[in-house]
């Protein structure tokens, strides 16, 4: 009957989405950002604007990014942070009043400044800290934010002056940071998680910069024990055992 054929495709419809989100989580969760990209675009083809297939699209094309970047493999870490921003920009419009929707527009405005110069580099750097505050002002309790703007204020703080003068001649104002701040925020994101190794990577990374060895290295040999539940992590903790080695020499 017409009502049968009316519920049967819509049926299938909520199905095929479902299974696709599915698998592509399976896949993330075993750090197979490639794979579960695969399955978040068919998702994708069938329901463009849902938003938790944007949310994990955006989510896994940063993760394939940096992971390729982290294998040095920048044409590839290029492509994937470009489709990243592509899906960011989709998810904001679509989407303007979720907390999340600024948190990924931040990281992947994060990820592209790594292949912009000068004036763009900036441009960009600027959408980092103007999200991720986004983000917090609409859900103050999401660690992920907080990450971003530690990562974010250590990199202003080490630029040197004659860097900070040449930008702000050329290209305006240079935002400001310290790395007073990015240890305010990084501590804050472990505040909802101590056992997060990135932020104890990050944390880690910013008191080297603040010349405070001894904090650096408590971080930097709490992160070998803690347990890995991200593709960040492996990563963390190699760049982690290097640096101690170089430590204690």
């Amino acid at each position: 009957s017409f009502i049968v054929f009316i519920i049967i495709p819509s049926f299938c419809y909520c199905e095929g989405i479902k299974d696709y989100l599915e698998k592509g989580d399976e896949s993330y969760s075993k750090f197979n950002n490639v794979e579960a990209l695969s399955y978040y675009e068919k998702a994708h083809n069938i329901t463009p604007d849902n938003f938790d297939v944007l949310l994990r699209l955006v989510k896994t094309y940063n993760a394939a990014g940096e992971e390729y970047y982290e294998y040095k493999n920048r044409t590839e870490a290029e492509y994937y942070m470009n489709k990243a921003l592509e899906f960011a920009d989709k998810f904001r419009i679509k989407f303007p009043d979720s907390s999340a929707v600024y948190t990924y527009s931040a990281m992947s405005n994060g990820n592209i400044a790594l292949f912009k110069g000068g004036k763009e580099k900036i441009k960009y750097a600027k959408l980092v800290e103007q999200n991720a505050k986004k983000s917090i002002s609409l859900n103050p309790n999401a660690y992920l934010p907080y990450i971003i703007l530690g990562i974010y204020y250590r990199e202003i703080a080490g630029l040197s002056w004659l860097e900070r003068a040449f930008a702000n001649t050329f290209f305006g104002n240079v935002p400001s940071g310290s790395y007073e701040e990015s240890e305010s925020m990084l501590k804050k994101a472990l505040s909802f998680d101590p056992n997060m190794i990135v932020a104890n990577y990050q944390l880690a990374k910013t008191y080297r910069q603040m010349e405070r060895e001894p904090d650096e290295k408590s971080l930097l040999q709490k992160v070998l024990i803690l347990p890995i539940r991200d593709f960040r992590d492996k990563f963390a903790i190699e760049k982690a055992q290097k640096r101690l080695n170089g430590i204690s020499k």
